[in-house]
């Protein structure tokens, strides 16, 4: 049973990425909270986005310490300086329960500025598009 949905997240996570505009992927923690406790982790997330200071849409595996179990997650993410934190909402595959999660860590993020840009490359001020004869 744990195979099979593991497997399919992993098909899932793999077949949605090129779906975004520049994904990139964090680790980190989690906290959850529900089913009457707190309970902590570790996972992998990929984002929608890889700009730093801008929110992303997230997908993640996590393995909750408290429970012994993997548990799959959804939620929305802020991106920094190579860091994120997220509020997420996920299913433990072990128990089937649902809970909500507090998560941060790591994540492979952009400045948003890129040296190729035209805009940043310098101009010739004598260039004014003539050919000479």
């Amino acid at each position: 049973m744990f195979k099979k949905t593991f497997s399919a997240t992993a098909v899932v996570v793999a077949l949605s990425t090129p779906a975004f505009a520049d994904p990139t992927v964090g680790f980190g923690l989690n906290f959850t909270f529900g089913n009457g406790g707190v309970d902590t982790g570790v996972g992998v997330r990929v984002f929608s986005d890889d700009e730093e200071d801008k929110a992303a849409a997230s997908i993640g595996m996590d393995y909750m310490f408290g429970s012994q179990s993997w548990r799959g997650s959804v939620g929305a993410a802020y991106l920094m300086d190579n860091t994120y934190v997220e509020l997420n909402g996920g299913y433990h595959f072990g128990s089937g329960e649902f809970d909500f999660g507090l998560g941060g860590g790591w994540a492979d993020t952009m400045n948003g500025t890129s040296s190729n840009d035209e805009e940043d490359m310098p101009s010739d001020p004598g260039d004014n598009n003539q050919n000479p004869v």
